[in-house]
């Protein structure tokens, strides 16, 4: 009996979940929601700045230091922005492993989709601009895979695609 228990929880430890969606937010036009938004179980967030006409911009920020310094924040530099991936943002996604994956629009943004890892402060383009698109919008997030919608400038028609993340 004490052996098939413990059989059971090894197990259950072992059998990795088969979806891990994550949430995607929108925050762009009047899906904006202007402020703070905290990563789940995290030590990070985001500044939402709903601008209007010009577009929704995001700044990075270390929500909770618990010390006066932690890697490239510090009680007196919290905030990380000023960057290309931070011009109007259509939506955004926390990934599992203090990362942050968003999508920009290529109206006042630059029309890519950015991995960044919070806690170097660095980031990479997961997907390019594409000639013709002028919105890109994460539709869903799971499995290190991300549905993107692209919307054509000319037609409004939106396409899904996939990409790897």
């Amino acid at each position: 009996m004490r052996v098939s228990i413990i059989f059971s929880i090894l197990l259950a430890l072992t059998i990795s979940p088969i979806a891990q969606a994550e949430k995607v937010e929108t925050i762009d036009g009047s899906n904006c929601k202007h402020g703070v938004h905290k990563q789940p179980k995290g030590i990070f967030a985001i500044h939402v700045f709903c601008d209007s006409a010009l577009g929704t911009n995001v700044a990075v920020f270390m929500d909770y230091i618990g010390a006066p310094l932690a890697g490239k924040y510090h009680l007196g530099k919290r905030f990380w922005q000023g960057e290309e991936w931070n011009y109007d943002v259509t939506s955004f996604s926390w990934l599992r492993t203090s990362q942050l994956l968003l999508a920009t629009s290529g109206i006042y943004g630059s029309g890519k989709i950015y991995k960044l890892d919070l806690e170097n402060q660095t980031f990479t383009v997961v997907k390019d601009s594409l000639e013709g698109i002028c919105l890109m919008h994460l539709k869903s997030v799971e499995n290190k895979n991300a549905k993107v919608g692209l919307t054509d400038c000319e037609t409004l028609k939106e396409e899904i695609i996939e990409i790897a993340l």
